[in-house]
């Protein structure tokens, strides 16, 4: 897991690996930001020193000895009889008297005392479990989404503390629920977050659905929004080639009493039905049938 350190006057790079100074002991890490700017206060660890070749192979000894503990971590877990759990990850301090053993269950919190107790008597250490959520998991290991990008949980820290992510923010922002705006982790994906507080200051300003709107003398309805363009889609007619994108700014000069639509209301509308039929509420230009 990310942890902001104190970077002294090191000579640091993306990617250096450096032994840090926690409350539970000396670790080593691996540079993920250098400095850009000195921070008003201190940050609660502090870098001792860049890795030695020494440290870094104590480090990959780590990382072979963190999979035996995980493996072993399993097997306490399938004698107890404990069901529903998951070890996948162990950090160990560089001196080995502290060990921390990530874990992952979908039943509540397992009793996991005799799992603890078998690893504190077999590797002579305070062993730790500590229960991870399924984002924890993906942050911790990393890797890219669908969008071919490292995952925001792993790559940024500020991605995890903008508020929770779940289906009513996508709803909210106009999408139908669906596989693709869920992440690797199975919860839905940080981006509709990030995204969401540009998608409600867009609705406040913009009218209901089937709002009647005038515009140069016509009268029209609002059958959808277009957030990137500032502008919602207005129907004119009853054909395809009826509608156009007006924005907002001119929409409310022309109908000044206009009433905005509610942002904690944004669920996806069914697509509106023409003379030639429905056509998809999020393309201006459908294809013809």
């Amino acid at each position: 897991m990310a942890k902001l350190c104190y970077a002294r006057d090191l000579d640091l790079r993306v990617g250096r690996k450096v032994v840090v100074e926690t409350e539970d002991g000396v670790f080593i890490g691996r540079v993920a930001l250098t400095p850009r700017r000195r921070e008003p206060y201190m940050p609660p660890y502090d870098i001792l020193r860049v890795a030695t070749p020494e440290d870094e192979g104590e480090d990959d000894a780590h990382r072979e000895l963190g999979r035996e503990i995980r493996d072993e971590a399993q097997k306490l877990a399938r004698d107890h009889r404990i069901k529903d759990v998951e070890f996948f990850g162990c950090d160990i301090s560089l001196d080995r008297s502290y060990v921390e053993v990530k874990y992952g269950s979908e039943n509540g919190w397992p009793d996991l005392d005799p799992v603890r107790d078998g690893l504190r008597r077999r590797y002579d250490a305070w062993v730790v479990l500590r229960r991870f959520s399924f984002i924890d998991r993906a942050s911790d290991s990393g890797g890219c989404d669908t969008c071919g990008v490292p995952l925001c949980c792993a790559t940024w820290s500020g991605a995890r503390s903008m508020g929770p992510v779940n289906v009513r923010l996508a709803k909210q922002q106009g999408v139908t629920p669906n596989d693709k705006i869920m992440g690797c982790c199975g919860e839905v994906k940080c981006c509709m977050r990030y995204e969401h507080d540009t998608y409600k200051e867009f609705k406040e300003r913009a009218p209901f659905r089937n709002t009647t709107v005038k515009l140069e003398g016509q009268e029209g309805q609002v059958v959808d929004y277009s957030m990137v363009e500032d502008s919602v889609l207005v129907q004119f007619g009853q054909k395809r080639s009826d509608r156009r994108l007006v924005p907002l700014g001119r929409l409310a000069s022309e109908n000044p009493g206009i009433e905005p639509a509610d942002p904690e209301d944004w669920a996806p509308e069914q697509p509106p039905q023409t003379a030639d039929g429905p056509y998809p509420s999020d393309s201006p230009d459908p294809p013809a049938p």
